[in-house]
């Protein structure tokens, strides 16, 4: 990623780019992973109502994407809720978009939407609409939308164990009066692959830490050829921004874990707390 201000490294990148000549093979390959389509939206959809975004263009993991939509059907009708699954790029427009009250992006990995297409769901966002992701929503090995990592997310995935690649580790709830924490335990231990981000989101303004691991319960290692170990590491947060929600969990690759009760309550309230309909949400400030 180029720092603002760095215009020596952009103008050297942009000299180098200059020199790649793409085909109109690579042209049509990259356009193919776009799409305008719009899903069918039922006139009566209940409200509220969440979009359950699965389009994947990178990674994909099928059991935990289907373990994840099951989860996501069973939330829905425990509380009622309208919910539509597509993977359709062409339902990020306004008028689609303001039909729900949250959009949940289902281990969506790769190169997903147009840039219109990233600027309605930005608006839609900073407008007081909400986003839960989860696990793969925030691992891809490369980001192609920087606002998407660094803003909506906070930090950006480096990798996970590979010796092994799923360990158990005694996962920490640190902000049980946060209503997406709601009557969780302190702590529970579970088996999954564990990301490792570039960063702790702790700091950043407006976000709000619910679970971390506790390294000293498993081995980080190294991985994707860098060195998993954090310190600090977040595995599950909120954040604020203009009028908007915004939920991750890491937590989702293993099938098993959508029906462990406590992933599956956090994953629940959290998505919850993201429609904007728990007790605390948002201010502007």
């Amino acid at each position: 990623m180029i720092g603002k201000g760095d215009t020596a490294l952009a103008a050297r990148l942009d000299k180098d780019l200059a020199k790649v000549r793409l085909t109109t093979a690579d042209v049509a390959a990259r356009c193919r992973t776009y799409d305008h389509d719009r899903p069918a939206i039922p006139a009566d959809l209940p409200r509220p109502a969440i979009l359950v975004f699965g389009k994947i263009t990178g990674f994909r993991d099928s059991p935990s994407v289907n373990a994840a939509e099951a989860a996501l059907k069973g939330i829905a009708a425990r509380h009622g809720w309208g919910i539509v699954f597509t993977d359709r790029g062409g339902v990020f427009n306004a008028g689609d978009l303001a039909r729900f009250d949250a959009v949940v992006w289902n281990n969506v990995s790769g190169d997903a939407l147009t840039l219109p297409q990233r600027a309605a769901f930005r608006r839609y966002i900073e407008n007081g609409g909400g986003y839960a992701g989860i696990h793969g929503s925030g691992g891809d090995p490369q980001f192609f939308w920087d606002w998407y990592a660094d803003t909506l997310i906070g930090a950006r995935f480096i990798g996970h164990p590979m010796a092994p690649q799923f360990q158990q580790a005694r996962v920490v709830m640190e902000d049980r009066a946060h209503p997406a924490a709601h009557a969780l335990p302190a702590e529970w231990r579970m088996t999954e692959e564990w990301y490792s981000f570039d960063r702790s989101v702790r700091a950043l303004p407006r976000t709000r830490v619910l679970a971390s691991l506790d390294e000293s319960t498993y081995n980080p290692g190294e991985g994707f050829g860098r060195k998993m170990a954090m310190g600090d590491h977040p595995i599950a947060w909120t954040r604020c921004l203009g009028r908007g929600r915004s939920f991750y969990t890491a937590i989702g690759h293993r099938p098993e874990n959508y029906s462990q009760p406590e992933s599956l309550q956090l994953l629940d309230q959290g998505i919850l707390w993201a429609m904007g309909l728990s007790t605390e949400g948002c201010t502007t400030k």
